[in-house]
C-alpha cells in the first residue's frame, strides 16, 4: 500500500508541476494581451564592442495575421558608442534580429523601402571590423550575436525605456551577446 501511495503522490506531483509551469506561459500571454498598447517605446543602444554593430529592429503585433504594420528600423552603430534615444511605435512585440521579426519584415515588405540596408537585415546582430562608412561595414567579419524578442506587458510597457547593450563574449554563439535592461517609467502604475 505504501508503495502505491508514494507512486500516486509522485505522479500527482509531476502533473501539478506540469500544470503550474504550463500556466506560466498562459500568464505571459494574458499579460501581453491586456497591457495597454498606446504611445511609443524608447530604445537606446550601447555598443561596448570594438566593432561596428549592424542590425534591424522594430515593433509589431504578432497576433495580427493580416500581417499588420511593422515599425521597422535599421542601425549601424560604431564601436564603443551609444546611440541617441530612438522612438518607435509601441507594439505587443519588440525584437532585434530574430526569425519572427525577419519574417514579419518580409511579409509587410519592409525590405522594399528605399533606405533599406540589406547588409544589416539578418536574424542576428552583425559585428564588423570594416570601416563604418564602407560597403563591408555591416558584414559579420568578427561575428554575430543572437537577437532578442520582448513582449509588451511581460518585459516592458509603452512608458518604459529599453537599453540594449552589445557585448563581446567568446562563450556566446557567434562570439557576441545582446543584453537588455528595462528602465521603468517613474509614473508607471505598477
Amino acid at each position: 500500500m505504501k508503495c502505491n501511495n508514494v507512486l500516486v503522490s509522485g505522479i500527482l506531483a509531476v502533473l501539478i508541476a506540469g500544470l503550474w509551469s504550463g500556466l506560466g506561459g498562459c500568464t505571459n500571454l494574458v499579460l501581453n494581451q491586456i497591457e495597454v498598447r498606446a504611445g511609443s517605446i524608447t530604445i537606446v543602444f550601447n555598443n561596448e564592442t570594438p566593432f561596428q554593430a549592424a542590425f534591424s529592429y522594430g515593433s509589431w503585433d504578432a497576433w495580427d495575421r493580416t500581417p499588420g504594420p511593422l515599425d521597422f528600423q535599421q542601425l549601424r552603430l560604431s564601436a564603443n558608442s551609444i546611440s541617441d534615444a530612438a522612438t518607435i511605435g509601441c507594439g505587443r512585440d519588440f525584437a532585434i534580429g530574430t526569425q519572427d521579426f525577419v519574417e514579419r519584415a518580409i511579409a509587410t515588405e519592409a525590405d522594399l523601402e528605399l533606405e533599406f540596408d540589406a547588409e544589416a537585415f539578418d536574424t542576428v546582430v552583425r559585428f564588423s571590423r570594416a570601416p563604418d562608412d564602407s560597403d563591408a561595414g555591416a558584414l559579420p567579419t568578427e561575428g554575430t550575436a543572437v537577437g532578442i524578442h520582448l513582449k509588451l506587458g511581460v518585459d516592458y510597457s509603452c512608458v518604459d525605456e529599453i537599453i540594449v547593450t552589445f557585448v563581446q563574449d567568446p562563450d556566446s554563439p557567434g562570439g557576441f551577446r545582446t543584453d537588455y535592461e528595462v528602465i521603468l517609467d517613474e509614473n508607471r502604475d505598477d
